[in-house]
Order: C-alpha cells, then structure tokens, then sequence
C-alpha cells in the first residue's frame, strides 16, 4: 500500500461567504476530490476555514497549492503535516462540509467553545512569530526540520536614539507612545517594501532583505526617516520632536536557520554581514546622519544617484577600516547629544507625559 500525506490547516474567508457558498465549495471540493485520490473534512465556523485533507502526498500539495492561490482563503497556516501514514482516517469522506453556524445542536456547542479559543490562541501567536516561520507555516513546511544555510542577504538595523534616556524620564504610557509610533512607521515601510522583519529588539528591529532588493532595502529606510521627521514636525505629543533613529545597511552572506533547543527556538541570521548593519546603525550617531550603508549595500545599488561618501569606520571587532557611506537627504537636524539633552530638559520641565 503507497504511503500517504495527511495536512491540517486553517485559514480565514477573505470575504463574507453564505451558506450556499460555502456548500458550492464543498460540492467541488467532492468532484475534485474524488477525481485526485483525497479525502478529508471541512469545518466552517466563524469565518474561518478548519480543513483536513489527506490522499497521496503529490495530491495533496498540489491541492494545497490551488487553496494557497485562492482568493476565498487568505491567512492560510498550516497546523499539522504527517507523511509516511498508511491509512486514512476520513476514508468514508471525499469532503465533509461541517457548517457549525448553522447547528444547533447542544453537542456542537464544546466544539464551537473550543475553535474559538484556538483561533483567538492561534491568531495572538501569529503577532509574536518570526515572519519567516508564518511562511514556512503557510507553504506547508516544518521550521524544526530546516536546515541551516548559507544565503545572500541585505540586512537591516534600526534603533531609537536615546531610549534609555526616554524609560528613564517619561511616564510609562509615553514610552508605550513613543514605541507604538516607532513601530507604526517602521514595520510598515519594511515590509511594503518586501523585506522581511526578522525580530524587534524592544527599541529598534533586525529586518532583512533579498540580495536583488537593494534599492527598495534604501527607499525604506529613507522613507522611514522621512515620516519620522514628519512626525516630529507634527509635534502630535510633548516629545515627538524629539523621536529619531538610526538605520545601519549591509549586505553580504549570512547563515540562515533555527538556533535554540528542545526548550525554546528561534529563527535567526547570523554572520559579518549582520554584525556589520548593527555596527553601522551605532554609528549613525556619531555622524550626525540617520542612515549609514556599506560599500557591499552600495554595491548591489541600481540607483547610486544620491549616495556620498562618509569616510572610513573601523567598526568594533574588525581589523580593517571600512568604507561608510549615506545620503544627501539622511542629515539629522539635531546630534545625538543633544537629544538626550533636550528629553533630560522635558523631565526637568515636569513634561512627562
């Protein structure tokens, strides 16, 4: 008997579907099915697609693949992959549709309880892991499997300036202002512009970037620098003026994978060009502008239009001086000192929230 795949996975309706609907989709789902060699379940509850199937294993990623393009489904994640089982457990069923909105009875009500609890579980999770694990989880893979690789990376760095200064000084719910805000702009530019954001540091973020994305890496960062600076002009509370950040840019190869133990993992990237983007973000302020790259980032520019050179940087751990470089438009209007002194001047004002 051939081994067979067994997937379970859960996804949201991108759009309001009824109950007619959501019979079509089981209806097809049957014929199809049938047709492929699968079978397996579909529960409907809430808005939320909870749906087994299992068959041979080059069926079910081909159907799994036809789910991940289609527009009815969207925030698809797989919860459990099994391979090499020898029998079905849903072989009576090409596709059972379960509507649970639709039944009323008193027996269905612990099984309603209990999705709702695993997707509100499920979906606050999803805020907290690596976005890289999510994709994996949605192309139906097992991050505890991979491998660690050596791959070409941009990564980025970015950091508040002054955040010790802000703790120290500013009520709790200021500082809670001030991060929100931070994180508002710079988890959006990043990823609308395709990067990918690796962890947040508490006051800042590692994010990384494919080696062809160069320019749009740049674009991001300097975009971030800009709707900060717009947020300072705006002056929207008592210290927005004085929220800046660095942002450090490399590029080179780092090895990629999950670094931990039985007790807890982490999906990481290590190597120089990773030490290097936090060095150069250290650096920004000491130069006095917010965005400081690499001679490997510059490299890999297909716009070099407004790129100037710093000077040379012998960063910590290193033997060798490295070319830095920034842009025009990058130039902070206040040092990193003097930040630091203007906030120590709003707690002196008794302005502190």
């Amino acid at each position: 008997m051939p081994e067979l795949k067994r997937i379970t996975y859960i996804s949201n309706f991108s759009d309001k579907l009824n109950l007619k609907d959501i019979e079509t989709i089981g209806e097809v789902s049957v014929r199809n099915n049938q047709r492929d060699g699968l079978t397996g379940s579909l529960l409907c509850f809430r808005g939320i697609f909870y749906q087994i199937l299992e068959g041979p294993p080059e069926q079910v990623d081909l159907c799994y693949q036809r789910i991940l393009a289609d527009e009815r489904h969207e925030n698809i994640y797989v919860l459990k992959i099994e391979t090499g089982t020898m029998q079905r457990d849903y072989k009576e069923w090409s596709m059972k549709t379960v509507i649970l909105d639709e039944n009323t009875d008193a027996m269905m009500r612990p099984m309603k309880n209990l999705l709702d609890s695993f997707q509100l579980s499920h979906r606050t999770l999803e805020k907290y892991a690596p976005t890289t694990v999510l994709k994996g989880l949605q192309r139906g893979e097992n991050p505890l499997e991979w491998d660690f690789r050596k791959v070409e990376k941009i990564v980025l760095f970015s950091d508040i300036f002054s955040s010790t200064t802000f703790t120290e000084v500013l009520s709790l719910e200021a500082v809670t202002n001030i991060l929100d805000s931070y994180y508002d702009i710079i988890n959006a530019e990043i990823s609308k512009a395709g990067g990918t954001i690796a962890k947040l540091t508490g006051d800042g973020l590692m994010a990384y970037f494919d080696s062809h994305q160069a320019d749009a890496a740049l674009l991001a960062s300097r975009a971030c620098l800009r709707q900060l600076s717009e947020l300072r002009a705006a002056r929207q509370f008592a210290y927005s003026p004085y929220l800046y950040a660095g942002f450090g840019l490399s590029a080179g190869q780092v090895v990629t994978g999950s670094i931990g133990s039985s007790i807890k993992k982490d999906y990481t990237l290590l190597g120089d060009a990773v030490n290097t983007a936090a060095r150069l973000e250290a650096v920004s302020r000491k130069t006095g502008y917010g965005l400081i790259l690499s001679a490997s980032l510059v490299d890999l520019l297909q716009d070099k239009s407004d790129i100037r050179k710093l000077g040379l940087y012998q960063p910590r751990g290193k033997t060798q001086r490295l070319a830095i470089f920034t842009t025009a438009d990058s130039r902070l209007d206040r040092s990193a000192a003097a930040i630091k002194h203007a906030i120590r001047d709003l707690e002196a004002a008794g302005n502190q929230d």
